[in-house]
C-alpha cells in the first residue's frame, strides 16, 4: 500500500511552475544587472536587485521538487537505473545545449569559426566552462549519481531520526555557519565532508513532503513577512546578502514549499479572499 504522503503530489506542479517562472526572471534581471549596470540609476538597481533576491527561491525549490519525487521509498531506484534514465538524460541536455554554447564563445572571441571550436567546445562543457547559466545540470549530475546511497538512508534509516540529524548538520554546515562568517568575520574551523546546501535542499524536500503538516496560513503569512524583509532590505540598504545559501532564501523556500504543500490537503475551505491571497503570492513569484 503507498503512504499517503505520496499518494499527494499535485502541489509539486504548481510549485514547479513558480520554480520555472522565478528562474527565468532571475535569468532575464541578472542579464540586465550583469550586462548594463553603468546604464542604471541607483533606485533602478536596487528595483532589479530586490526581483533578483526575491527570485533566488527558483532552484531550491526545484531541488526540494526533485528530492520529493525521487526519495519517494516507494519509487525503486537502483545504480543501473540512475545512470541509465536520469543521469544520462542530463548528461545529453548538457551537451545538447553546452557545446555549442561554448562554440558560440570561441566563435565571438575569435571572430571566425572552425571545426576545431566543436571539439573544444566539447571539452570546455566537459571541465565545466561552458555559460554560466548550465551550472544547475552539473550540480544535478552530482546530486543524482548520490541519489542511491541518499535514499538507503532516507528510507531505511528514519527510525533512528537520521535525516534529520543530516538536515540539521547539512543546515549548519551549508546555510547558518556561512552566514555567520559573513556577518560577523566568525570562522567555524570544523569542516563537515558532505556540506553542500543544493543537496541540504534535496533531501529537505524529501522531508517535508513526508513530514512537513502545518497549517498553511501560517506558512502563507510568514512567507509573506520574509518578503517584505527581503524588499525592505534592498529599499533601506541593509546590505544582507540574498543568496541559494542565505538564511532567508532558506526559510522563503521552505515557506513556499508547505504552503502548497498543505493546501493540497483539501480541508481548507478557502475563501474567495484566502485565495486572493495565493493568487497573489503566486503572482509575486512568478511575474
Amino acid at each position: 500500500m503507498k503512504s499517503k504522503h505520496y499518494q499527494d503530489t499535485a502541489y509539486l506542479d504548481i510549485l514547479r511552475w513558480i520554480s520555472i517562472s522565478a528562474v527565468v526572471m532571475l535569468h532575464v534581471v541578472s542579464g540586465v544587472v550583469d550586462t548594463i549596470p553603468e546604464q542604471m540609476t541607483a533606485e533602478q538597481q536596487n528595483i532589479y536587485e530586490m526581483i533578483k533576491n526575491m527570485m533566488a527561491v527558483g532552484v531550491p525549490v526545484f531541488l526540494m521538487i526533485s528530492g520529493s519525487l525521487l526519495l519517494n521509498p516507494e519509487k525503486e531506484i537502483g545504480i543501473e537505473k540512475i545512470l541509465k534514465r536520469y543521469v544520462s538524460r542530463i548528461l545529453l541536455a548538457l551537451f545538447l545545449f553546452g557545446v555549442p554554447y561554448a562554440a558560440m564563445e570561441l566563435i565571438a572571441q575569435e571572430g571566425s569559426f572552425s571545426w576545431m571550436m566543436v571539439i573544444r567546445g566539447f571539452f570546455s562543457t566537459l571541465s565545466g566552462n561552458t555559460w554560466a547559466s548550465m551550472w544547475y545540470l552539473y550540480e544535478l549530475v552530482g546530486i543524482y549519481l548520490l541519489t542511491p546511497f541518499i535514499k538507503l538512508v532516507v528510507n531505511y534509516a528514519g527510525k533512528d531520526r537520521f535525516v534529520e540529524y543530516g538536515l540539521i548538520l547539512g543546515f549548519l554546515f551549508s546555510i547558518l555557519f556561512p552566514f555567520i562568517e559573513q556577518a560577523f568575520g566568525i570562522h567555524i574551523g570544523i569542516v563537515y565532508q558532505l556540506s553542500g546546501v543544493y543537496l541540504f535542499y534535496y533531501v529537505l524536500g524529501h522531508y517535508l513532503h513526508q513530514h512537513g503538516t502545518f497549517n498553511w496560513r501560517w506558512c502563507a503569512g510568514l512567507l509573506a513577512v520574509l518578503e517584505c524583509m527581503i524588499i525592505l532590505n534592498r529599499i533601506m540598504g541593509l546590505g544582507m546578502e540574498v543568496q541559494y545559501n542565505s538564511p532567508i532564501t532558506a526559510a522563503v523556500s521552505v515557506s513556499l514549499f508547505l504552503t502548497f504543500r498543505n493546501l493540497e490537503k483539501g480541508n481548507s475551505g478557502l475563501s474567495a479572499k484566502e485565495m486572493y491571497v495565493l493568487e497573489f503570492i503566486l503572482y509575486i513569484h512568478s511575474f
